[in-house]
């Protein structure tokens, strides 16, 4: 028994492998044409180098929520596709009209538009394409009411026709930036169409026009063969000129095909679920199991942040998309650091948890697609970000663990009678050790924002919203840790607090951007603010559930059903109470 238990971790490790080695294998083209080559070709859009793959997949979820569509076969089709379609519009290939991908859920748009609701809520340019003018003059309308004050359908129409303006942009070829620079002396990428009103006009030649001009027209033809050897021939033309952006091109295609954290959130969902049989039965053959399911899973992590890191040429958290990405990542290297001292099951739990919340919440800030922008001008420095950010995002996960835990000792205490005095011993400890790491890193970061601070605005602290959540966290954390040395509270005690320090992270994580001002706000996230509200009223219901006498608690057993006498309760027991 013991040589096939010893055998358990191999096996899950190579079981996860091979699950994340057939999802990253290259996928086969589905014709003749090689249009995942013609992915890889390097264009400027939105002030960043990145391969046509990174734009058509973006531009498409903009406009569709989604990386593929489907064809007029019902069949899927990757977001290249839909751009190479949309591109060659004005060539004679009316496709991209014909696809179904625009995401129409409003009913008084679709009214306006005199659209019918269907399955999927996705429709076609042509089957609005009359309405063009109506969407125009309704949009205009909505932007002269302020954004905060717009209707529901102001909102969603003036969304329409910010989508409608992409895709004629595209289709039109004023964007993106397709031509590389003339020279070498000059670093400024050209969009097709003012170069070819010059080339008309002066009869000058551009090699890499021509070359576009070639490979869209033999699309627009469907002439496989004339198409296949115009991207080859033009992919090897920059080479010489632009090998290094080429190459980080080519992995970026990998990772968006990849898709490496969704990946990891569906470990992250199958190593809670094993950790959750743990609770029921074999705990220590379903704990291993879980444990090396995280193992592999935090790999794939580790090399996913390690990819945008190269990619950007940028710490790890530059937005707060990476953000999530990085305190994901963060809470659960603390759970399995966890799992590892205690080997009791909570760590899984914890590392299954907040790695897939982190990357949901991840995949809800991805806004216009492109999670690699480039940073505005007062975060550009990769020193400042490599510290003072790293230190303060550090100290969001090590402050967001403790909630959890936080949390799942008072589940456990109120609705369980798993919760013993060893467990909650444990609990304790690592809610302790937890929050003095949180406070370490929040108190660093926070001062080396304020040395930052003095050297970009000429002041080390100026009470903006940003950096008064910072400071909360850090009062917060001594006020745990305060209450627990001073014997003011206990286990019990120090979990509520720290469950109540979930709303002051989420706070200074996002309720700063939701005001709209200071100098740290990036960004305005208005339809983030139901979240909020509801997860802030969540953590206070959890707070006031922990907070409910002892004798309602099924763990400390005060309350048994029938005529047998009730046991006291231990002195551990009872001074965990407080």
């Amino acid at each position: 028994m013991n040589r096939y238990a010893s055998w358990l971790p191999v096996a899950v490790v190579l079981g996860v492998a091979a699950y994340l080695a057939a999802q990253a294998a290259p996928p086969k083209e589905s014709g003749p044409m090689q249009i995942g080559e013609f992915g890889r070709l390097p264009v400027v859009y939105q002030g960043r180098l990145k391969p046509l793959d990174t734009l058509a997949r973006n531009s498409l979820m903009v406009i569709s929520d989604r990386q593929t569509f489907r064809d007029e076969n019902g069949t899927a089709q990757p977001a290249i596709r839909w751009l190479l379609d949309v591109m060659t519009d004005q060539l004679g290939n009316d496709a991209a009209r014909r696809h179904k991908v625009f995401r129409i859920e409003n009913d008084e748009v679709l009214n306006t538009l005199g659209l019918e609701p269907r399955s999927g809520l996705r429709y076609a340019v042509d089957e609005f394409v009359d309405k063009m003018g109506v969407i125009e003059e309704q949009a205009t309308r909505a932007q002269q009411v302020e954004d905060g004050s717009r209707t529901l359908y102001q909102r969603k129409i003036v969304q329409l026709a910010q989508q409608i303006q992409l895709f004629i942009n595209l289709s039109r070829w004023e964007d993106p930036h397709l031509i590389p620079p003339s020279s070498e002396a000059s670093e400024e990428w050209q969009r097709i169409k003012p170069v070819l009103a010059e080339i008309r006009r002066s009869g000058a030649v551009n090699p890499a026009v021509r070359s576009y001009v070639v490979l869209l027209s033999a699309y627009a033809e469907q002439d496989a063969e004339k198409f296949n050897t115009a991207v080859a021939d033009y992919r090897r033309s920059l080479e010489p000129r632009f090998a290094t952006a080429m190459q980080r091109g080519d992995l970026e295609v990998f990772f968006n095909r990849f898709e490496p954290f969704y990946h990891c959130s569906v470990l992250y969902v199958a190593a809670f679920l094993l950790a959750c049989l743990a609770w029921l039965a074999a705990p220590q053959a379903f704990n291993r199991i879980s444990f090396w399911v995280l193992v592999p899973t935090l790999a794939v992590h580790t090399f996913a942040l390690g990819a945008r890191m190269y990619l950007q040429g940028r710490p790890p958290v530059t937005n707060l998309y990476s953000s999530a990405i990085f305190i994901g990542w963060g809470c659960v290297v603390l759970a399995l650091i966890m799992e590892t001292l205690y080997a009791n099951g909570i760590g899984n739990t914890m590392a299954g948890v907040m790695g897939f919340l982190s990357l949901l919440v991840a995949h809800h800030l991805t806004g216009d697609g492109d999670t690699l922008e480039m940073m505005q001008a007062v975060l550009d420095t990769n020193f400042w970000l490599a510290t003072h950010v790293t230190c303060v995002t550090t100290g969001y996960a090590a402050t967001s663990m403790a909630g959890v835990l936080g949390v799942l000792f008072i589940l456990r205490g109120v609705f369980t009678r798993s919760l013993d005095p060893n467990s909650m011993t444990a609990l304790g400890r690592m809610i302790d050790g937890i929050v003095c790491f949180a406070m370490l890193f929040s108190f660093t970061g926070t001062v080396l924002g304020g040395i930052w601070a003095d050297q970009s605005w000429g002041r080390f602290w100026g009470w903006d919203p940003k950096e008064n959540g910072a400071l909360m966290i850090v009062i917060w954390n001594a006020l745990i840790l305060h209450a627990r040395w001073g014997g003011l509270v206990q286990q019990r005690g120090m979990a509520v607090l720290a469950v109540l320090g979930n709303i002051i992270t989420a706070w200074s994580w996002f309720g700063v951007n939701m005001l709209s001002v200071g100098l740290h706000s990036y960004g305005f996230m208005g339809s983030a603010v139901f979240w909020l509200v509801l997860f802030v009223v969540t953590q206070l219901i959890l707070a006031g559930v922990g907070l409910l006498p002892v004798d309602l608690w099924r763990s400390f057993a005060l309350l048994r059903p029938g005529p047998a006498p009730r046991p006291k309760r231990s002195p551990s027991m009872a001074g965990a109470a407080r």
